[in-house]
């Protein structure tokens, strides 16, 4: 196997799993000066990210996971007042999640903590060298999630 490969894939694995540690999770509501569970989070920022309210599915998809995990945490995220049901305009009978003033502010404040760290540990690099990354990584991310999708609909 190709060895920039290996080093690829291994230090792609050693940053998911770092931010996706219990104590990084800790320190990212800390910072932001709340108080949810890291699926919560999720659903916020990729609310935030997607600029519009979005179905259950369309969530899921979002995050890679089932329909009935999200089910869970939007009900509990709707009880605390970050996100409310809104009538689907394209279809009055379905419903979408949209987040509240209250659900975007907090959104926004896990989106900068990260944004934080990121820039901290990028501080150093040059322009051009923040540029590549941002190019390389979009790539990464859309040619791996096109790859395993494919992977998925013929197996």
């Amino acid at each position: 196997m190709d060895e920039d490969l290996n080093r690829t894939v291994s230090a792609f694995r050693t940053l998911v799993t770092t931010l996706k540690r219990g104590k990084t999770h800790e320190r990212l509501t800390e910072a932001a000066g709340i108080r949810l569970d890291r699926p919560g989070v999720e659903i916020l920022v990729s609310l935030l990210d997607a600029g519009e309210p979005r179905r259950i599915g369309a969530i899921a998809e979002a995050l890679q996971v089932e329909s009935p995990h999200v089910t869970r945490h939007v009900a509990a995220l709707e009880q605390r007042g970050l996100v409310e049901r809104v009538r689907d305009p394209d279809d009055g009978r379905a419903w979408r999640i949209a987040l509240t003033q209250e659900g975007a502010e907090a959104a926004d404040k896990c989106r900068k903590v990260t944004t934080d760290w990121f820039e901290g540990a990028l501080a150093d690099w040059s322009a051009a060298d923040r540029t590549e990354l941002a190019r390389l990584m979009e790539k990464l991310a859309d040619d791996v999630t096109a790859h395993l999708r494919a992977q998925l609909v013929i197996k």
